[in-house]
């Protein structure tokens, strides 16, 4: 769909900071309000793991 960003394949360096950024409230755009609640159980070693893991696919 094209609302939605390809995550897949990104920097895992990029993709934590922008886990980090919606979960603190710095990136508040776009599909972020959907995101902020999910994040905010995430811990930091799991937003890494995760972001180490989508830039693998």
């Amino acid at each position: 769909m094209g609302t939605y960003p390809k995550l897949a394949g990104q920097s895992a360096v990029y993709l934590l900071a922008q886990m980090k950024d919606i979960k603190g409230g710095t990136r508040a755009n776009g599909q972020t309000a959907i995101m902020k609640p999910i994040i905010a159980g995430v811990s930091d070693d799991e937003m890494k793991a995760i972001a180490e893991w989508l830039s693998k696919q």
